[in-house]
């Protein structure tokens, strides 16, 4: 029996701008799921940054999610942190 898990987040930033900076910094990120247990696509539509995950299992599936949104936290916390430095 094969159990597959699938989950799509919609994130809307202040800005395309800023979406497409988090877009961008995530993108490597989904090129490294090919032998794992888990697969990211990460779109932006406008403001709103898609994260697409296809995983084997929910285990793997909320492995994924908790890291990529780990990551965006700390994309959002540095971008706002320089933003400020200006």
């Amino acid at each position: 029996m094969i159990k597959r898990a699938s989950a799509i987040l919609r994130l809307k930033f202040p800005s395309a701008h800023e979406a497409e900076i988090m877009r961008s910094a995530l993108e490597p990120e989904t090129l490294s799921g090919l032998r794992y247990r888990s697969k990211v696509k990460v779109f932006r539509e406008e403001e709103t940054l898609l994260l697409v995950f296809n995983a084997k299992d929910t285990t793997a599936l909320r492995a994924s999610v908790n890291s990529y949104l780990n990551w965006l936290i700390s994309l959002v916390n540095i971008y706002n942190f320089l933003e400020n430095q200006k």
